[in-house]
């Protein structure tokens, strides 16, 4: 605790002293209401909501995030989806299944026989190239492997994706009779919406995620009173999904229920028996709400709809059991404090809050590249600068937001108290992700954090740091088995390994094939900004 008062102490002294320069640091850490209102300046928009599907998830929903949790909105008229995450929510790991898991790491692999006698399997290893057996060499190499898991079923497993909230509209509206539609994400905000006119009435609906309340707020409003009706449903997803891995240890099971407006669902992983909770408070201005005995919450001819969710898992960074020790009772309860406080609030409250810290942030940089905001909408200004023909002026517009989109993806990915982002951030269309959307520190995993301190915003990269000293301890074990590296009880602390492929379950065996990785860089980026504050952090 001491050491992260002295990190943010030092990270405020920090952005006051950046915010200093002419071009490309702003001293002002509040948003000018003039970008908060200008309809194009770093503003991804859309004029067609996103395709419901896997490919659609990845390439057109529209992210938001608070390190904890994140979603991706779809912006559908007849019914929306929106993609659920929880960082935490992870297969693999320790189990019932798999009372001896450690780590990944082959204990078969730590020596080989040598004329008859068990030798460290890295020492012959270095004797084999010292005497100029390569092939030996190369041949023992491959021994230098941990667990083979690609289904994901024995203990490395797959960052999941939660499930998905359905507002299912009950007015009949089509796709094709909506006029006007737009659906954006405001990186200044950090505030995704849809706007849509249908028989004379605008409807719009607000979505974002706050890191000082730890929940997903969504707003939905109409010019005219009484014009809300819909279904309120939240799905957990027990499918393998549209990825392109094969997943065989994704399956749960769960409870849902619906009473006094609020939903909510607690279950367990059959992989890893890791628990969930979740819980979705439906508060109505006008109109009635009525719960349903599936699980659904029914709004009818509301004014205004509030939605706030909040998820949780009993996951712990504490090796080695990486459990709370939480009940299911205690689980939920702590789920449902976030859900309490974040209704007592109330939506303006809320919205100041999460802007607030978000701005203070995101708004300490402002890169000027002499743009133009662009009247296209994103994706076609998106194909006018990749054949060519966008205006100069609003090609360096579009540069400017993939730059700001970037810092705005590492603070809705990764905060001070969470996991690092891992290969997707925080956000997974299915339960199947590429590379599991695991952490890999060959460098993607550092590819995630290069912005974080040359951008102003050196609080993103706790998370890794912290990550780092987690694997320490796991790692020990492995340096052991695989290099004859020993901890002590006279020299503890005799050096750790970790490798390519890792997991919130200190996974710091050796990639499955073999293959190396380093996490050096950003330590040293931390000593740089932070200096003698690396003293509590041993290397």
């Amino acid at each position: 605790m001491k050491r992260k008062k002295r990190i943010i102490s030092a990270i405020l002294t920090l952005s006051m002293l950046l915010s200093t320069g002419r071009t490309i640091f702003a001293l002002d850490n509040k948003v000018n209401d003039s970008k908060v209102t200008n309809n194009n300046k770093l503003r991804l928009w859309y004029d067609a909501p996103a395709e419901d599907s896997y490919n659609g998830w990845e390439k057109w929903s529209l992210p938001i995030g608070n390190g904890h949790m994140g979603a991706s909105i779809f912006g559908g008229v007849e019914y929306e989806r929106v993609q659920l995450n929880e960082k935490t929510l992870w297969s693999g790991g320790p189990s019932e299944s798999r009372p001896n898991y450690n780590g990944g790491n082959i204990e078969s692999n730590a020596t080989v026989k040598v004329d008859g006698v068990d030798v460290p399997i890295m020492k012959a290893i270095q004797d084999a190239f010292a005497r100029g057996d390569i092939a030996t060499a190369n041949s023992l190499c491959n021994k230098l492997t941990g667990v083979s898991d690609d289904a994901g079923t024995k203990g490395y497993g797959y960052f999941l994706s939660y499930g998905n909230m359905y507002l299912d509209f009950k007015d009949n509206i089509k796709a094709d009779n909506v006029k006007n539609y737009v659906r954006d994400l405001d990186l200044y905000t950090a505030i995704s919406s849809v706007n849509y006119d249908y028989n004379n009435v605008n409807y719009r609906r607000e979505y974002f995620m706050s890191y000082p309340d730890n929940v997903m707020v969504t707003k939905l409003s109409a010019s005219e009173k009484g014009k809300l009706s819909l279904d309120v449903r939240v799905e957990p997803d027990n499918t393998r999904g549209g990825g392109p891995n094969t997943n065989n240890g994704y399956s749960r099971t769960f409870d849902k229920t619906a009473k006094d407006g609020l939903i909510t669902i607690s279950g367990e992983l059959d992989d890893n028996q890791m628990k969930f909770s979740s819980q979705t408070k439906v508060i109505n201005s006008g109109g009635i709400i009525t719960d349903l005995a599936d699980g659904k919450v029914n709004v009818k001819d509301a004014d205004e709809v509030i939605i706030i969710t909040s998820i949780g898992t009993d996951y712990k960074n504490d090796y080695p059991k990486y459990r709370t020790g939480e009940s299911d009772e205690d689980l939920e309860a702590r789920v449902n404090k976030n859900i309490v406080e974040a209704s007592k609030k109330g939506y303006d409250a809320l919205i100041e809050s999460h802007l607030s810290d978000y701005q203070g942030i995101f708004s300490r940089v402002d890169l000027d590249l002499g743009q133009t905001p662009s009247s296209m909408t994103t994706d076609k200004l998106l194909k006018k600068y990749n054949d060519g023909t966008a205006p100069e002026t609003e090609q360096r517009d579009l540069e400017v937001m993939l730059f700001q989109y970037g810092r705005y993806l590492s603070i809705a990915s990764s905060r001070d108290g969470s996991l690092p982002s891992n290969l997707q951030g925080i956000w997974a269309g299915g339960n199947n992700s590429p590379w599991h959307s695991d952490y890999h520190m060959n460098v993607n995993l550092q590819m995630n954090y290069w912005p974080s301190y040359s951008t102003n915003m050196a609080e993103t990269a706790l998370p890794l740091i912290d990550y780092i000293e987690s694997l320490r301890e796991p790692g020990r074990v492995t340096a052991e088995i695989y290099a004859n590296i020993k901890s002590t009880d006279e020299n503890k602390e005799n050096g750790f390994m970790a490798h390519t492929q890792n997991t919130p379950f200190g996974w710091t065996a050796p990639g499955w094939s073999f293959d190396w990785g380093g996490l050096q860089q950003q330590y040293l980026g931390f000593y740089k900004m932070f200096g003698n504050t690396m003293s509590t952090l041993a290397m």
